[in-house]
Parts: C-alpha cells; structure tokens; sequence
C-alpha cells in the first residue's frame, strides 16, 4: 500500500486593527494607533486650574438680598459690600436698603430677627440717608406699620406724621411720653402693589437694619412695613421723617433701665397725627 501524502492547506488569520484611527485633541495631543502624545496643551490646563484656584480663594460671589454686610437700592435684589464708619477694621453685619426718591415697594417683612452690636446708637432706623437737609420735603410714606411681638431698648419717633396710632394693652415700656401733635392730616393710601418690588429677611442675625431714602425730590411710598418678632439686645428703634396712615403695636416690650420715670418709648410733639389709641402698660422693664 502506497503511503498517502495529505497535505493541510496553510491558514492565514488577521486580527482587525482596531487603532488605525487618528483623534485630535487640540493642539499637539492626538489618540492614535493606541499611543498618547503630549503637546502644548499641558499649558493650557495649568492655567484653567491656576486661574479656578484664583476665582475659589477669592471668595467673590453675588451678593444677593438677605445677605448681611451689604447695601441694597431698591428695587435691587443684588448688593454692594459696605463698610460701617463705626467700626471700619469689622465685617459689617448691617442690612441696609437705599430708597431713591419715587420708589415703590409693595411690602418689607422681616421677621424672626436678633439685633444689636455693642456701640452702635440704633438697632433699627427709618430715616434719610447722608447728605438730607433736615429742611427736605420729602418723606418715607408708609401705608401700614406694623411692629408686632418685638423688643427694643428703647424706640423714638420723630418729625413726620401719623394719621392713626393704635398701640395695644399688651405693648410694655419702661416709661413713655407720647407727646404729639394734633393734627387734622392726610390718611395714606397706596390701592395697588402692582409693579412694585418686595423684600423679605426672616430667621437672621444682623447687628443692624436701617430703611433710608437716598436722593431727594420725591417720596419713598411702602404699602406695608411689618416688624414682627424683631429683637435687639442693644441700640433702639428709631423713626425719622415718614409719613404713616396706620401705626399699629402689639405685644412690644421697650425698656433700658427699668426706670418708669424715665421715658424710653418716646413719640416726640414733632409728630403730627389725628387720632390714638394709647393702650401701653408702664412697667419696670431691661432690654438686654
């Protein structure tokens, strides 16, 4: 028998390339037949980080209302850093909003808010800013007034007028004069809040809140002011040139010294109203 020859067909097997493709990465970086080339781009990247550490320390970012240490105009909502002249190497903590002359807000409500900063005179102020002649025209018009469940030292008003004052039995000072002015006057009135601006601030520590009018030659006008459960340790409440329809108090406690023989709810004969209910009960009373 023959020796049978079998001869097995050689097989020729290739695998696909798989990294014959070429990926740009901006300059000087390509993906490409599985190798990584490193180019100028290593540049780049340091900067994008240097400058990102830069934005981060620096810790600037948008100041936005209740944000404490910062002056608003309204009707902004967005605030510029302030410095308080009283303690100029502190960070301020006031809440401050700059009233142009005209400006319409429909409410300003703070509630559940702790002041006072040992050495400031006022925890709260309504009144002009720097560079008012105390001859001006112009007034803080506020339709309703409402300070309700609060605490001060002490709290004064002063040169403007109030067509309805109604204090209740549960307001207590440490003494108090109310010493006005009869007037026939103007009942304030603002209808609509349309197309004005609100603020609100609530559950805050602030060393001081202050409302002022900032230019001249025209009336601030706010339909509603309501102060409730607002407490300064130190500093009072203090009210200058406004025009109010309605000043009401409720569950109020002022007092400095615990000395009813000396006045520290104060409404002063340069107010001007038309009629009140004086319901304040005089009791020995300390703020502190």
């Amino acid at each position: 028998m023959k020796d049978r020859k079998i001869n097995i067909p050689k097989l020729k097997m290739g695998l696909p390339k798989f990294w014959s493709f070429r990926i740009p990465i901006g300059n000087g970086i390509y993906l490409g037949g599985g190798k990584l080339i490193l180019g100028s781009m290593s540049a780049v990247a340091l900067g994008f980080i240097a400058s990102m550490f830069v934005l981060i320390s620096s810790g600037d970012t948008e100041i936005i209302f209740p944000d404490t240490g910062a002056s608003y105009v309204a009707p902004g909502h967005i605030g510029t850093r302030i410095v308080d002249e009283e303690f100029p190497a502190d960070r301020s903590q006031t809440l401050q909003i700059n009233m142009p002359a005209g400006i319409r807000l429909d409410e300003v409500i703070l509630k559940d808010i702790s002041l006072g900063k040992a050495g400031l005179t006022d925890a709260f102020q309504i009144g002009f800013g720097t560079g008012f002649a105390s001859t001006s025209t112009d007034r803080i018009t506020i339709d309703e007034l409402i300070i309700k469940n609060s605490s001060f030292p002490t709290m004064d008003f002063a040169n403007g007028s109030i067509y309805s004052i109604r204090i209740a039995t549960s307001t207590i000072a440490d003494g108090h004069t109310i010493n006005v002015t009869m007037a026939t006057g103007t009942q304030v009135s603002m209808a609509s809040g349309r197309g004005a601006t609100s603020y609100k601030a609530e559950d805050m520590t602030v060393d001081r809140v202050l409302l002022l009018q900032s230019s001249g030659s025209g009336d601030v006008l706010i339909d509603r002011l309501i102060l409730d459960n607002v407490n300064a340790w130190t500093g009072g409440f203090n009210a200058d040139w406004f025009e109010i329809g309605s000043l009401v108090l409720e569950n109020v406690k002022i007092g400095l010294d615990a000395n009813i023989n000396t006045a520290d709810f104060v409404i002063n004969n340069t107010v001007f109203i038309n009629n009140m209910t004086d319901g304040t009960q005089e009791q020995p009373i300390q703020i502190r």
